[in-house]
């Protein structure tokens, strides 16, 4: 019997899953849910693309799905684990997003690896460019503020201060990580050296780090704690690497980018538990066909 399906759309995926609980009028354990669209931000986050999902009710004689680590990966959201389950396996639905491996090394071409040393100094000329642009760029948003350029060696941190912090920051720092984006593009054509510029908005970003650190710490315990995958959202290339370096020396914990774009989300989750279970899933379904008396082969 053919299961209804509807899809659901929303800022994120959990505003489609709580639309969708509220439509149906059930809660989210109730359904089957297939991300189709995970959903993304533009520059200024412009060209906001909603997040899709395609849902269907279950049916009340049928137990909760198994979902394993590589399906969560795929897919780029929280899904809790589920125990064994008597179901039959629909042909799983092509993954939209493209996992990374655990430590972004592709990352955008102009974020140069925090680990990669570059003899030289920023010269007086390329330091100037720097100052003269990130002026203008705040000039032309209308937020005019002091602005202090230090450099170290061929990293340049340039700290806005003044009474538009917060409009120039932005919800999360987006705003802030894309006026660093487009500057470093124009600085790349313009300066004679490779500089890794960053900018800040006085001390946003050392607070917003200790605040995704304290985040992914505590997300980490609840893994540890009942096995479920955690979701870490929106973060920047330099955020996504001090948090895959927490986790570098933890036994028990991977952490891992997915998603397309500059502003990725981690999953963290326990290492080797999606494909246990993926694995007995595959063989109580062998046993169940009847169709041979063997016993389904078990992976090494």
């Amino acid at each position: 019997m053919s299961v209804e399906k509807n899809d659901f759309y929303g800022k994120d995926v959990a505003e489609a899953i709580k639309k969708a609980c509220d439509s149906l009028r059930v809660p989210q354990e109730k359904l089957e849910i297939e991300v189709i669209e995970t959903g993304s931000t533009g520059i200024f986050g412009l060209i906001r693309k909603k997040a899709r999902i395609r849902v269907a009710v279950k049916p009340e004689t049928e137990e909760e799905d198994v979902f394993d680590v590589e399906t969560l990966i795929g897919r780029g959201v929280k899904v809790q684990e589920r125990e064994e389950a008597d179901v039959v396996e629909e042909p799983p639905a092509q993954p939209v997003l493209q996992a990374e491996a655990i430590g972004d090394d592709e990352e955008d071409e102009d974020d140069l690896s925090l680990d990669e040393e570059q003899e030289g100094d920023a010269s007086s000329e390329s330091l100037k460019i720097v100052e003269e642009e990130v002026r203008r760029l705040i000039d032309l948003m209308g937020f005019p503020s002091t602005l202090d350029v230090q450099a170290n060696g061929l990293a340049v941190t340039c700290t806005i201060r003044g009474e538009h912090e917060e409009s120039l920051t932005g919800q999360d720092g987006k705003v802030l990580d894309s006026l660093q984006y487009i500057l470093r593009k124009i600085v790349s054509r313009k300066a004679s050296e490779r500089l890794r510029v960053t900018i800040n908005v006085g001390d946003f970003r050392e607070k917003r780090l200790e605040e995704l650190k304290a985040k992914a710490v505590e997300l980490a315990a609840l893994v540890k704690a009942d096995g479920k995958t955690q979701v870490l959202p929106g973060l920047n290339p330099s955020e996504r690497r001090v948090i895959h370096m927490i986790f570098q020396e933890d036994k028990e914990i991977r952490s891992r980018s997915v998603g397309d774009g500059m502003f990725k989300k981690i999953l963290i989750y326990k290492p080797g538990k999606g494909n246990r279970s993926n694995n007995r899933k595959r063989s109580h379904q062998k046993g169940r066909s009847g169709k041979t008396g063997n016993k389904p082969d078990r992976e090494s």
